[in-house]
């Protein structure tokens, strides 16, 4: 079996250098092929692999945000240029209209099956705001051999789409769901105790997207109802960085701040600490920390419509409007006040998220589709 990875975003997510190495280990043959626009960038999340090539391309421009088919056609020549496409058994496309998109030539000139995976991007950037590449969205739908959603309210609102839902019934038979996974310390090391404090914690960037700072102003209207309330943050880069830190200053008694940090002992200390891990982001795909927080018996503030929203069958916090600070600080209090609501994470199977155990179950997917 030999496939290849066509994923616009390896270089910037940890996701998929988590699954492909997996699946390095369990003896696939992959080619992944990556293209990006800045040179510092090149063979980043490259990690040691004995069945694994990986393929990097600076190859796009500031001006390919606004030329779609231009982006895809020189992306596509690209990799023509560098691979014999002839030579794979299956595609796998890691988003819709980017990725999809190659994929779909690819399949068109050679007959190669693919898959190809919905992420954020595509509903919260393409389909809302880029209506000429819908058109495309939809025949890349329709010739894919499975469709792959991360969790079960992106599908939810992909299939609700007005450009969407007329083909729905075409490819309601392909469509799978499959969450992502976190790395194995995390369900190595599952923390079961219960805290009793009014600490809560933020892990992640401080970009505006992740909202931190409407987090910060919900803590601090909380706080005129739980004077003890305490917010520690861990992370750092994004443009709202330096108000951030700011506002650390400003409130020292209530706001504190670690930095970044890799080392995954010291998070868990960090974790053990706190009660509560919020991060009410704009948009999620999945989002892995709210996975590891609850491994610690943490329970969770995260965004409505989003992300970890509807994965779980039992209740492990609360989803808010990430836009309201009124309803962030409700759903702190609401957490903190009521804490015999929310179960332990005893009740959660975390075995399912291992990435060799999600590894197997694409293993098994692409030798079905294979054969067909």
């Amino acid at each position: 079996m030999n496939v290849l990875h066509i994923c616009n975003d390896f270089c910037g997510s940890k996701v998929h250098q988590s699954l492909y190495s997996a699946l390095d280990k369990k003896g696939i043959e992959q080619t992944i092929y990556t293209y990006y626009r800045h040179r510092n960038l090149y063979k980043k999340n490259i990690f040691d692999a004995n069945n694994t090539r990986f393929i990097y391309s600076n190859i796009l421009r500031f001006y390919h945000r606004i030329f779609y088919l231009l982006k895809i056609k020189i992306v596509y020549q690209n990799l023509y240029d560098n691979i014999d496409l002839t030579s794979f058994d299956i595609i796998h496309a890691t988003t819709l209209f980017s990725d999809g998109a190659i994929a779909y030539r690819i399949y068109k000139y050679f007959n190669i099956p693919y898959i190809v995976t919905i992420r954020n991007t595509d509903i919260n950037v393409f389909l809302k705001y880029a209506f000429y590449t819908w058109p495309e969205g939809r025949r890349i739908l329709l010739s894919a051999s499975k469709i792959i959603f991360i969790s079960d309210i992106l599908k939810q609102r992909f299939l609700n789409h007005a450009a969407i839902k007329d083909i729905v019934p075409q490819i309601s038979d392909r469509i799978l769901v499959q969450p992502n996974g976190i790395d194995d310390y995390w369900i190595n090391h599952i923390r079961n105790e219960k805290k009793n404090n009014n600490n809560v914690l933020y892990v992640g960037k401080f970009d505006q997207n992740k909202n931190v700072i409407r987090l910060i102003k919900a803590i601090l209207k909380v706080k005129k109802f739980i004077p003890d309330i305490h917010l520690d943050l861990v992370g750092g880069n994004g443009c709202q960085e330096k108000k951030i830190k700011k506002l650390v200053q400003k409130y020292s008694d209530v706001l504190f701040y670690y930095g970044e940090i890799f080392d995954r002992g010291k998070l868990q200390d960090i974790y053990s600490k706190n009660s509560v891990f919020a991060m009410p982001s704009i948009h999620e795909t999945f989002g892995l920390v709210y996975l590891e927080a609850l491994s610690q018996n943490l329970s969770i503030l995260y965004t409505r419509n989003e992300g970890v929203d509807g994965l779980f069958d039992v209740k492990v916090g609360e989803a808010v409007d990430p836009t309201s600070i009124d309803e962030i600080a409700k759903a702190l209090l609401m957490i903190l006040n009521n804490r015999e609501a929310y179960v332990d994470n005893t009740k959660i199977n975390f075995d399912s998220y291992r990435w060799s155990t999600i590894a197997d179950l694409y293993m098994s997917l692409y030798s079905d589709l294979i054969k067909k």
